[in-house]
């Protein structure tokens, strides 16, 4: 019948799971209504997510469809949350039942129909497994027929869920229906480090974020040139040998050298075969002789460096009207610093010259009340020019022979000139004729003299440090 997409609504079990289509049998459907059909293994609650005047006739096979049998009452959805608690209160006994059995695979989810008399468990596991001991034992068991149905590492991290690299839930439990064909290529064309850390997801498999964006990254392939190609510059030709997919950037070999080209230049003062890679490049051409043959659209930029090199001082004049220095916010026009001019020099003659020999006094020096000309040290002193006189000093007390003590303040004792003179006394510690000088160590009444820096002043010198020569 033509009408007949008219009668098709498009159901899905899970959230993210595969859309089903069933025939609608005359009903008026919206989108989120609940409705129970019939299915292969019964019947089976499910969603409306595709209302059946919205769905495409390419998306419909040639199998006859299963009819929608009526909405979803109230009952129904106590009854499938019941069901679904029960399911997952049996996990732990299927699994115990597997290990009995020799069942290796890991029991990941269990689910009963709307009836109730149907369970299906889910395994994962990347071979053919023999359960049929498991089977006939778990329905002994569980009173029910028991089906089996095998899932691969995708379909075990959709089922758990969970949280990816970048933060956000997985796209396959969130809201991918079907999953992708990735391919290692689609990581190297991305520039993606080839760590299997960096580009796998829970499941162990690659992510399937990287097909998102293949698209784009072939369309920006297709206005770049390729690595290792010949490219003509306006100072020789160059060597592709960095892309920058996302800045539109091509980094250059140019006679030794590293050249970042942008994106602005690229095509015109930058140049490259397009058809073939081994081609040699057509010659490089600038931005004004592109714009004037019609190549390319002349921009703000290209319009102030055309006022630029028709007026050189064009921006001399204007950059002193405006505000700021050239890209720096604000501040105004930069401040002119004026010259001192040089001073006289008011220093006597024989000073004047002398910058950088003579240093100046220190901080609490005395300085002399007259300057006095000094005169030069490199001549010999005979013919040096003499100075002024020196002013005589004062005459003074008669200094005082060398080895006499000078006289103590007070009242002074003189002998009377008959008395005689007083006999020498010996010094206590001076050695006899004949006799050694003792040593500080035997000779009491002696205090030691110790080294400036207390004891043990240099711990790495060898012998007593403390010990030292008599007086």
């Amino acid at each position: 019948m033509p009408d007949s997409h008219f009668s098709v609504a498009g159901i899905r079990f899970r959230n993210a799971g595969k859309i089903f289509y069933f025939h609608a049998a005359g009903m008026r459907l919206d989108t989120g209504e609940y409705v129970v059909v019939e299915t292969a293994r019964g019947p089976e609650l499910g969603r409306v997510v595709i209302a059946p005047d919205q769905v495409v006739v390419n998306e419909l096979g040639r199998e006859e469809l299963k009819p929608i049998l009526r909405l979803a009452t109230e009952e129904d959805l106590l009854r499938t949350d019941a069901l679904r608690t029960r399911a997952e209160e049996l996990l732990p006994e299927a699994r115990s039942i597997a290990s009995d059995t020799g069942f290796p695979a890991h029991i990941d989810a269990a689910e009963f129909t709307l009836d109730g008399r149907r369970l299906t468990f889910s395994f994962t596991s990347e071979e053919r497994l023999d359960y049929r001991d498991f089977l006939r034992r778990a329905g002994d068991r569980f009173g029910v027929k028991v089906d089996m149905r095998q899932l691969g590492a995708r379909d075990r991290a959709k089922l758990a869920g969970g949280y990816g690299i970048c933060g956000r839930e997985l796209c396959c439990s969130n809201w991918l229906s079907t999953f992708p064909s990735i391919s290692i290529r689609m990581a190297k064309e991305q520039d993606l480090p080839l760590n299997p850390q960096k580009i796998s997801g829970l499941c162990g498999r690659l992510l399937c974020c990287l097909s998102y964006e293949e698209e784009g990254y072939k369309e920006m392939r297709r206005s770049l040139p390729k690595l290792g190609q010949r490219c003509s510059t306006p100072t020789g030709e160059g060597k592709v040998i960095g892309i920058n997919i996302l800045r539109r950037q091509v980094t250059l070999a140019v006679d030794g050298q590293r050249v970042d080209v942008p994106d602005r230049d690229l095509g015109l003062v930058v140049r490259w075969d397009t058809t073939s890679k081994i081609g040699d490049p057509p010659p490089s051409i600038s931005r004004a002789e592109a714009i004037a043959q019609g190549m390319i659209e002349a921009t703000e930029e290209d319009l102030l460096e055309a006022a630029r090199i028709e007026d050189p001082d064009w921006l001399g004049t204007a950059a002193s009207q405006v505000t700021g220095r050239g890209r720096l916010p604000g501040g105004g026009p930069r401040k002119e610093i004026r010259t001192k001019p040089p001073t006289a020099d008011t220093r006597p003659p024989a000073q004047q010259g002398r910058t950088g020999s003579q240093r100046p006094p220190a901080p609490g020096a005395r300085r002399p009340e007259t300057s006095l000309p000094q005169p030069d040290r490199r001549q010999p002193r005979d013919q040096r020019p003499a100075g002024p006189p020196r002013p005589e000093r004062p005459a003074g007390p008669p200094r005082p022979e060398r080895g006499t003590p000078p006289p103590a303040p007070g009242r002074v004792f003189r002998r009377s000139e008959d008395a005689p003179p007083p006999p020498a006394r010996p010094r206590p510690n001076a050695p006899g004729p004949g006799t050694e000088p003792p040593s500080s160590s035997e000779s009491p009444g002696v205090p030691r003299r110790r080294r400036r820096g207390g004891r043990n002043r240099n711990p790495n010198a060898g012998g007593n440090t403390n010990d030292s020569a008599p007086e």
